[in-house]
């Protein structure tokens, strides 16, 4: 963080330091809009987790207590998987919620973060969930002045940048994109309009990061691209209030953008603020809304969708929210100024409604796209207009099933309907009338069967069903000739639907996930080129095993696979290709030769294996996998001794999970320069195993090992490797009720 350094180290001594207190000790974060106070925390939020024994991030800013004590309580029990999770948070009310939180955090050291709070009002509905004695820190994020001074134990205020620590920004930003970084000519002809960016931007790190961001963009030799850049700019600030300067800023750029990427960012409007949006999601509703364009040149109208995605993300309009271990964008959220600048572009423009109250009127105006955000009371009668492409719901209870009825039954053009996580348990036959319907999201409802009706949604591209109680599918599917992701269960977990359709029709599906391995099945996979992700469950030896070999044997381009046996049954699958773009492998049960097949795939990241117990130890026979990232092991071998003996073993690991290996009594050793990447190491369970192994002082990348359920002689000796290696890495010891967390130094 440029110009951060020293309020950083301020936050996080604040954070670490011992205090013995009568209530939580609070800590505000001060300054103006985008001038990163988020930012800042969220660093140090990063860098002070695991010394806390379970935590909970919070954006609260213009959200309802029940809402923020729902998310208080989920983040707080997942924070540790050792501790026991909240249950039912659904069907709580504020008061319980609070004492529920209250009890949870009893006698714990935890780390709070409030980002924007805006009301003391707020704070003091949240107080009441806090345990009076404890050990806990609160960080709080906001604008307002007056809040810090009544709550707050230490404040720290964020100044504007320094004109050298602007500039720093701008242009790192700026050639990030054009340039590798390092030794890098910047353009003497442009200094004068960068100073001029600069004092428009007036040190808001914020507005220069995406100033820099839209330079990227630009051909920075050329000063006729400088002088364009800067001339809308000082027409934006010349136009519009002197306070307003981060939109001026976002404006700019939003204007900036070709026509596609203008449609792809306002639809990013229509989720709720805060919100962490899933990539693949956003990528999938791009596509069915017709915002990509045709497939053109080879290139998959995914693949423009993914482009779009990047593209945004570099131009600073859309910010990452979670990456996955390996660097890729898992998901990504709007700040709120920029949340902000795309809900007055709607209003102005009428490009989508959001219905967020209960005192709203329905419908409020004619848009493509709506949205609603909660529960909406009092639905009248009143007809919907025709104009509707898309319905989103976002969160909410059974009262919305009234809206769902009227939209079925009115809007028959709809492209979008998203239910995703709304307690629905039927779906009206009328839904088949939707014959323009391509993105159906049912996922996390509580939905026991779909309608035989939806043989007639011949557009669909998106089916989703995941965490539903659906155990089969209606006949007919094989209709749905446009479908590419069907996504009827998790990889992770036994469930599985059953699919009679002729998937062999189904020529342009990309994504069949959760499906159980049918005779059908298992011959019209060997008809489906475009597959890139596969999940098949109660595979059974026999006719129906090799025929899924020989469709794998044909699907070059697959990137995911994931096989679950039957109960006890053992499978032998022949695959001679080497799968050169499979990136992940999930395999649950017995599964005869399996890691000299898994040996050839070279191109592995992810690699899940359950249930197989293996004969061979699984850690020495993989050691090879060149790009191996992920590692997680339960119950998957059944011998008494585990070694990496490779000087080059795992060269990019960066995660390694043991679980169940029930006879396991040694691991022999960790060769140096083997695992030299390991961050997180994860045992559980290996109750006849008494010592880590040798080596594991030379994991200088270690940040982390957690221990389940371990003897206590393996969790002492392992401090006791931490201690004298100097290494600067946390033991967790995880148990069924509790977490205790060690830092050892």
């Amino acid at each position: 963080m440029i110009g951060r350094n020293k309020e950083f180290m301020m936050l996080k001594e604040l954070l670490l330091q011992v205090v013995e207190a009568d209530r939580p000790y609070l800590v505000a974060v001060t300054g103006n809009e985008g001038v990163g106070k988020t930012t800042l925390v969220l660093r140090v939020y990063e860098s002070v987790q695991k010394h806390f024994d379970c935590s909970a991030w919070l954006s609260v800013c213009g959200r309802s207590i029940t809402g923020i004590l729902r998310n208080m309580a989920a983040d707080f029990s997942r924070s540790h998987s050792g501790m026991k999770p909240l249950g039912n948070l659904d069907k709580k009310g504020d008061k319980d919620l609070a004492n529920m939180i209250h009890d949870y955090l009893g006698g714990k050291n935890f780390l709070l973060v409030l980002d924007g709070l805006d009301t003391l009002d707020t704070f003091e509905d949240i107080k009441c969930a806090l345990p009076p004695r404890c050990r806990g820190k609160v960080v709080v994020t906001t604008s307002n002045s007056a809040i810090p001074a009544v709550i707050c134990r230490r404040v720290l205020h964020l100044d504007p940048l320094l004109i050298e620590d602007g500039l720093g920004l701008l242009r790192g930003r700026a050639l990030l994109q054009q340039y590798v970084l390092g030794e890098v000519p910047w353009p003497s002809t442009v200094k004068l309009v960068e100073k001029k960016i600069l004092h428009i931007c007036e040190g808001i790190p914020l507005s220069i990061a995406t100033m820099g961001s839209l330079l990227s963009t630009i051909n920075l030799e050329e000063v006729e691209n400088w002088n364009e850049v800067l001339h809308m700019l000082e027409e934006a600030n010349q136009c519009m209030p002197q306070s307003d300067l981060i939109k001026k800023v976002i404006t700019v750029c939003y204007f900036s953008l070709p026509a596609m990427l203008k449609c792809c960012f306002l639809y990013c409007g229509m989720f709720p603020r805060h919100c962490d949006i899933q990539c693949k999601r956003l990528i999938r509703l791009w596509v069915a809304e017709g915002f990509t364009g045709r497939q053109l040149f080879g290139i998959t109208e995914e693949e423009s969708a993914k482009y779009i995605l990047e593209e945004l993300i570099q131009r600073n309009l859309l910010q990452v929210a979670r990456v996955g271990i390996n660097g890729e964008v898992v998901s990504c959220t709007l700040l709120q100024p920029v949340h902000d600048f795309i809900c007055d572009m709607s209003q102005k423009d009428q490009i989508f409604s959001v219905y967020e109250s209960t005192h709203q009127v329905w419908p409020l105006k004619a848009s493509h796209f709506v949205a609603i955000h909660g529960e909406i009371d009092n639905i009248t009668p009143n007809p919907l207009p025709r104009e509707i492409r898309s319905f989103h719901f976002f969160g909410g209870g059974t009262n919305q099933t009234g809206i769902l009825l009227n939209l079925v039954s009115k809007v028959k053009l709809l492209h979008v309907l998203d239910l995703q996580n709304i307690p629905i348990d039927t779906l009206p036959d009328e839904i088949g009338d939707l014959v323009e319907l391509r993105y159906l999201d049912l996922r996390n409802t509580g939905l026991h069967e779909l309608p035989s009706s939806l043989q007639n949604l011949c557009e669909l591209q998106t089916l989703d069903v995941r965490n539903t109680p659906v155990r089969a599918l209606p006949s007919g599917f094989d209709n749905l000739k446009m479908l590419k992701h069907l996504l009827l269960a998790d990889s992770y977990g036994n469930r599985v639907v059953k699919l009679d359709a002729e998937i062999m029709f189904l020529k342009d599906l990309q994504t069949l996930a959760g499906v159980k391995l049918t005779q059908n099945v298992a011959l019209g996979l060997n008809h489906l080129p475009k597959l890139l992700k596969l999940s098949v469950g109660e595979v059974e030896g026999g006719k129906n095993s090799l025929c899924l070999s020989e469709s794998i044997n044909q699907m070059k381009d697959l990137n995911s696979l994931t096989i679950k046996c039957a109960w006890r049954k053992e499978v032998q699958i022949q695959i001679s290709n080497p799968l050169d773009n499979l990136e992940k492998l999930r395999v649950g049960g017995w599964i005869r030769d399996l890691q000299m097949w898994i040996s050839r795939l070279s191109s592995l990241k992810y690699l899940h294996l359950w249930d197989c117990m293996l004969n061979q130890d699984p850690i020495s026979s993989l050691q090879h996998l060149p790009n191996l990232v992920v590692l997680s092991l339960s119950k998957a071998f059944k011998g008494k001794q585990i070694s990496c003996d490779n000087i080059a073993g795992y060269p990019k690991l960066k995660r390694l999970s043991i679980f169940h290996f029930e006879e396991l009594a040694e691991w022999t050793k960790i060769e140096e320069g083997s695992m030299e990447k390991l961050q997180i190491l994860t045992i559980g369970w290996c109750r006849k195993l008494k010592l880590p192994p040798r080596g594991l002082e030379s994991l200088k990348d270690l940040e982390t090992l957690q221990i389940t359920s371990m003897s206590l002689e393996f969790a002492e000796e392992a401090k006791a490797i931490s201690r004298s290696s100097g290494l600067n890495f946390s033991v967790v010891e995880q148990f069924a009720s509790q977490t205790r967390q060690q830092k050892v130094t």
